[in-house]
């Protein structure tokens, strides 16, 4: 099969046609905080008009060395059977800069974090607001497969903020593998 130019000789296969659909072409829940949180077991609740919204704050023009859960190991799977996810999208509602705010992700153990970090085993992505609102939409986010049931962190640093604000849902794709 030959799908576009091939610039280097290799082509597809199958199975990254399926997965790249798969991903663009698949059902996406949506979550907030836990109105009841349970540890780090259970941190997000489905969306659903009255869910609160995440909370990040920036550092001292630096990412805030704390770290906020947004995914608890019992969030995932929300469809029973599935085995992988990955964090897809985020809805920002609100924030106190318009300053560009840089984003880090990682996934695991907390006591991981700073391992994982030294290994670049982390996504990052910036977001820029233009009037504190959620103007600029809803951001897509590129990144790998996550194994359910595996907790996920988030933190920020705001260039030129200290102590700044940004507000978020989150939106995830599910797998079978």
């Amino acid at each position: 099969m030959n799908i576009g130019n091939d610039p280097v000789g290799k082509q597809p296969t199958l199975d990254v046609v399926v997965e790249l659909a798969n991903h663009h072409h698949n059902y996406e829940k949506w979550f907030g905080a836990a109105a009841v949180a349970a540890g780090e077991t259970h941190i997000a609740d489905r969306m659903d008009g009255a869910i609160a919204t995440f909370q990040l704050v920036a550092g001292n023009n630096d990412f805030n060395a704390t770290w906020l859960q947004v995914l608890g190991s019992s969030d995932t799977p929300v469809v029973s059977g599935k085995t992988k996810f990955d964090l897809h999208r985020i809805l920002v509602t609100d924030t106190n800069s318009t300053d560009p705010f840089i984003i880090q992700i990682v996934t695991g153990e907390s006591a991981d974090i700073a391992a994982k970090l030294l290994a670049e085993d982390f996504n990052e992505f910036p977001y820029v607001s233009a009037t504190n609102n959620n103007d600029s939409g809803i951001s897509e986010l590129i990144g790998k497969l996550i194994n359910s049931g595996e907790k996920m962190w988030m933190r920020c640093a705001n260039v030129g903020g200290n102590g700044t604000l940004i507000d978020f849902y989150i939106g995830i794709h599910e797998y079978d593998e």
